[in-house]
């Protein structure tokens, strides 16, 4: 019964794919490949020309037209047979004609969506300016009362278009309206630019987590993609977190259309920015994907009434428009031939990081390495005379490092990172780290010592962790009240503990919750600890993680926005780089150039039903150039799958350890991380490094040169030096790209 239901929704899903093909086009439009008379001829008029694009614009019709001038590959700011869609309608209809789609809101806090073509060219408050690259297209939406220029340029091989904030106009506040003014709220830039016609091959890439793609036409969902770049703010608290899912660490997104693709990246206000997309047949018969940016956000506060039922209510972030400096920018680069995968995607978005200095010029050499992250000490709330008292509790002290190293030396382990939190007095979770000052529980200043010189001898790399950007315990220097972020509401941003059973906010003594420092007092904290560090120990690595993967706002009076944050984090990396090298977990975009080695890279994305397959993008972009480990094995469900997705991605192996007292774990802060006892894990520990490391050392080193993934479970990646490793992620024996691997296996080749 369950195989013809699977019949029947294949055939389902094939009549709905070919009835949207039929709708528009089956193939690639012949508008894909306009000459420059042809583009004339039908309205288009050049104002812009490189050694690589033409920028074209039809001031009627009010689309823009890039043309790639070696390939002959044209790419439109809107479908150009938009009327055609019988699928679309109404809103979502006009909204493809448009340049421009925006969020307002009123007093009473309504919300008022509005498209470009509708609120702007049709109503005749559409005019085009001449500028250098370019031009600049001003939509006056009239009825809404928001003026927004859209500057669009083209710069080498890239169509730049942005906003600037101080050039966004709103209609004055009337004392006498009730519901005041509209407000704006967000706007999309280019919601269907490149926009795929159904029955088209090729696909969308999303970054979210390690990066996914999602095939056109593919209705394997209701609803779109949407997700916030570095996650939601973290100065907005859900009151209620039912599901998990990945982060987008990345400020890009792409499309790939068979023949042409693009990668775009996010410039200016990136923290700011949601990535969009939907599929043929969810709103429209076209494939489109596009960014978001947020200019005043929203938070959602419930209350009870007087009957006791709870009723939400909206607030929404108080602020006025800058008068200069904020702009939010979009760059698309585009890519031909065999660049134009996300492979291609992930390569041209290197290349940018690194033009812009944002990441490492010099390949590494580096050998494949195990990376040990252990826990010092952490507290726990226990009864001391009767009395409840927080109590810290020694889970790995200083000399069992070199004893689990030496352990592990002696099964065949050669290479390590160390990372090692909770060293500081106080532990993880603890105290502020105010100074460099080891943990006396753990072997105090003697222990700590010791430890650093073993692993110099030994060449062994650490990196001591320091959390500069959450307060887990007041104290006189850090009291949250004056020293958190505040939310819309202007309380103190509070993280909370959700019960994974009824997914709402814990409350009672068993819950450990955490307060955003404001960036001033980060400021402040990374300076003291640096000026100990740098005179106590100037040779240790250091690992401030949450500088590099929490970013949020200060909705408080004269406080900072969350893109200005994320520009403070990324200075005071530098001030840390600058005396110690920095290992980050799971690190945004904006600290890749102080990193000097990444731990628990993501392996998955989200999995949201619109996604196909998820693709190593955060790998294929640092490898060869940044070292990486992945996640701790010992947190992974399947070590058989863990083993491919080393090989596959490259990634250096790793584990997360205590070595006492770990029935300690539970009721503590620290109660989720279960199977963490070093002992337990040795001997599987040096078993997965010695069979990896034979293939492991043959990439070491080497880049990315291409992936691709199998409908049977297999994936091959082609290193640079023409390594081929098969993986193999299915039950079954498969082949693939010439070569043969058995279920979950693997198999190399080398091209000669």
């Amino acid at each position: 019964m369950e195989n013809k239901m699977n019949f029947f929704r294949r055939i389902a899903a094939a009549l709905l794919s070919i009835l949207l093909a039929e709708a528009l086009f089956a193939v690639v439009p012949d508008s894909a490949h306009w000459s420059p008379d042809r583009l004339e001829s039908e309205g288009f008029t050049l104002y812009s020309r490189t050694k690589e694009l033409e920028l074209y614009l039809d001031r009627n019709r009010a689309v823009f037209a890039v043309r790639k001038i070696y390939s002959g590959y044209v790419w439109y700011s809107s479908p150009l047979d938009w009327e055609e869609d019988d699928h679309a309608s109404g809103y979502n209809k006009n909204a493809m004609p448009s340049m421009l789609q925006i969020n307002t809101k009123d007093k009473a806090g309504s919300f008022f969506p509005a498209n470009s073509y509708v609120n702007a060219v049709k109503r005749k408050g559409f005019k085009v300016e001449r500028e250098d690259g370019g031009f600049t297209l001003n939509h006056n939406f009239v009825r809404d009362g928001i003026f927004i220029p859209l500057h669009v340029t083209v710069e080498g091989n890239s169509l730049v278009v942005s906003v600037n904030f101080n050039e966004i106009e709103e209609e004055e506040e009337d004392p006498d309206s009730t519901l005041g003014s509209l407000r704006l709220l967000d706007f999309t830039l280019l919601p269907y630019f490149g926009a795929a016609p159904a029955g088209e091959d090729g696909y969308m890439f999303v970054p979210d987590g390690t990066g996914a793609v999602i095939k056109f036409d593919n209705t394997r969902g209701s609803s779109g993609y949407s997700a916030y770049v570095y996650g939601r703010d973290e100065s907005i608290i859900p009151s209620m977190k039912k599901t998990v899912t990945e982060d987008i660490y990345l400020p890009v997104f792409g499309m790939s259309r068979g023949e042409a693709g693009f990668v775009a990246v996010i410039e200016d206000n990136r923290s700011n920015a949601v990535i969009e997309a939907q599929t043929a047949g969810q709103v429209t018969t076209y494939n489109n994907i596009a960014s978001r940016c947020i200019v005043r956000d929203l938070d959602t506060f419930t209350f009870r009434e007087r009957t006791g039922t709870p009723r939400d209510i909206r607030i929404f972030q108080t602020r006025n428009l800058p008068e200069s400096g904020e702009t939010y920018s979009v760059r698309y680069i585009f890519l031909d031939g065999s660049e134009n995968s996300y492979t291609g995607m992930a390569g041209a978005y290197r290349k940018y990081l690194q033009e812009k200095s944002l990441f490492p010029q010099e390949k590494t050499d580096r050998s494949f390495s195990m990376a040990l992250n252990f826990i010092g000490s952490g507290s726990k709330k226990k009864a001391v005379l009767g009395i409840p008292k927080s109590v810290e509790i020694p889970y790995t002290p200083f000399d069992d490092v070199e004893t689990v190293i030496e352990s592990l030396k002696e099964r065949g382990v050669g290479d390590f990172v160390v990372k090692y939190d909770g060293w500081i007095d106080g532990g993880i979770f603890g105290k502020y780290p105010a100074s460099p000052s080891p943990e006396p529980k753990l072997g105090g200043k003697r222990g700590f010592n010791r430890l650093l010189g073993y692993l110099d001898e030994n060449g062994i790399d650490f990196y001591g962790g320091a959390d500069f950007v959450n307060l887990y315990r007041s104290d006189l220097g850090h009291i949250k009240e004056l020293n958190a972020n505040r939310e819309i509401n202007k309380s103190p941003v509070k993280v909370p503990d959700f019960r994974m059973s009824t997914f709402d906010e814990k409350t009672g003594s068993d819950t450990y919750p955490n307060w955003i420092l404001r960036l001033s007092s980060v400021k402040k904290g990374v300076a003291k600890f640096l000026a100990g560090a740098d005179k106590k120990y100037p040779e240790i690595g250091l690992a401030p993680d949450s500088l590099g993967n929490i970013v949020g706002s200060d909705f408080g009076k004269n406080g900072n926005s969350r893109d200005a944050t994320a520009d403070g984090f990324s200075l005071l990396l530098d001030d840390v780089q600058s005396s110690h090298p920095v290992l980050l977990s799971r690190p945004f975009d904006y600290a890749l150039k102080n990193v000097s080695y990444i731990t628990d890279v993501p392996a998955v994305s989200s999995s949201y039903d619109i996604e196909d397959y998820s693709v190593p993008f955060y790998q294929i972009l640092l490898r060869g150039y940044i070292p990486f480990a992945n996640f701790p094995a010992n947190r992974a469900v399947d070590t058989k799958v863990y083993k491919l997705q080393l090989l596959e991605t490259g990634s250096d192996i790793s584990y997360l350890w205590i070595t006492r007292n770990q029935e300690e774990l539970r009721d503590s802060r620290l109660q989720s991380y279960m199977s963490v006892y070093a002992e337990d894990w040795l001997d599987e520990a040096a078993a997965i490094y010695t069979e990896i490391k034979p293939v492991a050392d043959r990439i070491s080193g080497r880049t990315i040169k291409s992936h691709e993934v199998y409908g049977n479970g297999g994936r091959i990646t082609v290193y640079d030096n023409g390594v081929r490793i098969l993986t193999n992620y299915s039950d079954k024996t498969i082949t693939a790209g010439g070569m043969t691997a058995g279920p979950y296996s693997w198999a190399v080749s080398e091209d000669r």
